[in-house]
């Protein structure tokens, strides 16, 4: 599962970079054909692709949250969780030992 995190990473992040490398374009293009200046036409590619970014990071954040709601149908024990379980199970034998 921790591969298709990974891929979902990497996807938005490439995703990113194709909507910079075309809003950059685009941008490049109205200058040259008279219809932005060069900072109206920097202006506009940094709105674009900051807001593109947000949604990128919409649409990761909600399937994060989606596969914590599979996991958890699943009953599948979370890092977290576990690391948790050892430290108690670490302080029980802790304890046990501090008795006998």
């Amino acid at each position: 599962m921790l591969d298709l995190f990974k891929k979902v990473f990497l996807l938005g992040l490439g995703t990113t970079i194709l909507i910079e490398e075309t809003v950059e374009k685009i941008a490049d293009d109205l200058v040259k054909k008279g219809k932005l200046t060069t900072e109206e036409a920097k202006k506009l590619a940094a709105d674009l692709v900051n807001e593109a970014k947000k949604d990128i990071e919409s649409i990761h954040q909600k399937g994060i949250e989606e596969a914590e709601k599979v996991f958890a149908g699943l009953h599948i024990t979370t890092k977290k969780e576990y690391e948790d379980l050892e430290k108690r199970v670490r302080d029980l034998e802790k304890a046990r030992k501090d008795i006998t």
